[in-house]
């Protein structure tokens, strides 16, 4: 196909972004190590998926062996050997198994966009919130300070409370939306990953007619 390797980096890349974004949990980065050149199994588990050559079922079925630390070279050898098998038969399934894979990231992401579009609106609604509380802080510590200094320094302590949770929300806010630009950038490269296997697809199925 002639690009899976780079679909593979792609499906890992939207899978980091969605768990993140999402669940608030990355996912494990303890797989165990084997293989040819010390490839990580994790990184040949994903090769494999982008290039087609396990489906989403297989692919999540060995990822889940993998995060608990069962997932051995010999398990992904068995998948590559029936790929090369079933290669003879031609790259309809390969291209197959890699759209489904895209057609699923795809979900993930929008499920995860939800999900960070509703806590970015918590957050920018907190913030709001903070800045009013800011802002009435100051104001009463102008009214008191020719009344009462120590009344006053309270006021300006508590505002500086304030505006510390305040600098520590923005953080998570800028995060969020450059996540939210990430997976956008992310949707598009899987958008003309589709559309360039789709064409792939066309053209077999094309050429397999005028064989006949």
């Amino acid at each position: 196909m002639g690009c899976g390797s780079a679909l593979g980096d792609l499906f890992y890349l939207a899978d980091t972004l969605a768990y993140r974004t999402y669940d608030s949990h990355l996912p494990p980065d303890r797989w165990r190590t084997g293989g040819e050149g010390n490839e990580s199994l994790r990184a040949r588990l994903y090769r494999m998926h982008g290039e087609g050559q396990i489906s989403e079922e297989v692919f999540n079925a060995l990822k889940v062996l993998a995060e608990r630390g069962h997932l051995r070279p010999a398990d992904l050898a068995v998948h590559l050997a029936r790929a090369r098998r079933g290669g003879s038969e031609g790259g309809d399934a390969a291209i197959g198994n890699a759209l489904r894979g895209i057609r699923s990231r795809h979900a993930k992401l929008e499920q995860a966009r939800v999900g960070s579009e509703k806590v970015l609106a918590d957050l920018e609604a907190r913030l709001s919130e903070l800045d009013e509380r800011i802002a009435a802080k100051e104001q009463a510590a102008r009214q008191s300070v020719a009344q009462n200094e120590d009344t006053a320094r309270q006021r300006l302590a508590e505002k500086a409370e304030f505006a510390s949770s305040r600098e520590r929300l923005a953080a998570q806010a800028q995060a969020l939306r450059a996540d939210l630009a990430r997976l956008d950038e992310l949707n598009l490269q899987l958008e003309a990953k589709s559309a360039e296997l789709e064409a792939v697809q066309a053209r077999n199925h094309m050429g397999a007619e005028m064989i006949k």
